[in-house]
C-alpha cells in the first residue's frame, strides 16, 4: 500500500491497540509520533520498536482531557518530525458501572478521555491539513449495531464512542472539499495478551469467528484506511470484531458491576 514517508501521530500508543497501531503503520513506511500520557518507559520501547524498523520516531507526553494540551502536542510533533499527514485518535477509557451508580466525576472523565480529546486533536490539526489540501484522520469508535441498541453497564463510553462516530461522519463532509479523508475503526473483543483464561474463553464464546481479535487486526484496518487504495473511502466506520454483538448473550459475568476503568492511554 502506497503510505511511504509520510508521518503520523497515534493517541496513545505506548502500548495496546494504539501500540499496535504505529507499529503497523511504521511497517507501512509512516514515521511516528508516540504519544502517551503517564507510561514514559513503554512508550520509549515502543519508539526503539519503530526506529528499529528503519523509521524515524518520537514520543510526546500530554494528558489529552486537558484543554490546551492538543495544541502543544501538536506543535512539538510538528517542530520536530515536520507536517503531520496521518492523526490518529486512539486514546479513551472503557468505563463498566451501571449509569445510576456513575459519579459525576467519572461520568465527565469517560467523556472527556473518549470524545473531548478525539475533538480536541481534530479542532487543532485540520486547519495545518487543510492549508496542505491533504491528510487522513482515523478515530477509533463503536460498532453501528451497538450504538443503536445500546448495552447494560457501558452508558457513559457507549454515549462517548457514538459521539466519535457521528463526528467522524461530520467532519468527513465537512472536510472532503479540502482533501482530507476522515474515517472511524471500531474494534470488537479484542486479546489484549494480559487476559485471565476464564475471561478469555468467555468472551470468546461471543464471538461468531470464534477467536477474539488481536490489535495487530486494528492496526491492518488503520493502515489500510490511511493508504492510497482508500483513496475514495470518507465517513466509513469499520467494525472489527468477527461479526461480535456485545449483548447476544448476557451471563452471570455481565452482573459485575463495580466501576472498571480499563486505561488504553
Amino acid at each position: 500500500m502506497s503510505t511511504s514517508d509520510r508521518i503520523a501521530i497515534v493517541s496513545g500508543s505506548s502500548r495496546g491497540i494504539g501500540k499496535a497501531i504505529a507499529l503497523g503503520l511504521a511497517r507501512a513506511g509512516i514515521d511516528i509520533a508516540v504519544h502517551y500520557r503517564s507510561d514514559e518507559d513503554a512508550a520509549s520501547e515502543t519508539v526503539k520498536e519503530i526506529k528499529s524498523l528503519g523509521r524515524q520516531a518520537i514520543m510526546v507526553q500530554a494528558d489529552l482531557t486537558v484543554e490546551g494540551s492538543a495544541q502543544a502536542v501538536i506543535t512539538a510533533v510538528s517542530e520536530r518530525l515536520g507536517d503531520i499527514d496521518i492523526l490518529v485518535n486512539n486514546v479513551g477509557e472503557f468505563f463498566f458501572k451501571p449509569l445510576a451508580a456513575t459519579e459525576d466525576a467519572e461520568w465527565r472523565h469517560v467523556l472527556d478521555s473518549n470524545l473531548s480529546s478525539v475533538y480536541r486533536m481534530c479542532r487543532t490539526i485540520i486547519p495545518r491539513m487543510r492549508r496542505r489540501r491533504r491528510g487522513q484522520i482515523v478515530n477509533l469508535g463503536l460498532s453501528p449495531v451497538y450504538m443503536i441498541r445500546g448495552a447494560p453497564n457501558i452508558s457513559a463510553y457507549s454515549i462517548a464512542k457514538t459521539g466519535v462516530t457521528v463526528l467522524t461522519r461530520s467532519l468527513a463532509v465537512e472536510e472532503a472539499p479540502y482533501g482530507i479523508r476522515i474515517n472511524c475503526v471500531s474494534p470488537g473483543l479484542i486479546d489484549n495478551g494480559y487476559l485471565p483464561p476464564e475471561q478469555k474463553l468467555w468472551m470468546e464464546k461471543r464471538v461468531p469467528m470464534g477467536r477474539l481479535g488481536t490489535p495487530e487486526d486494528i492496526a491492518n484496518a488503520v493502515t489500510f484506511l490511511v493508504s492510497d487504495q482508500a483513496s475514495y473511502i470518507s465517513g466509513a466506520n469499520l467494525a472489527v470484531g468477527g461479526a461480535w454483538d456485545w449483548y447476544d448473550r448476557p451471563t452471570d459475568h455481565d452482573k459485575d458491576v463495580r466501576g472498571i476503568f480499563l486505561d488504553e492511554t
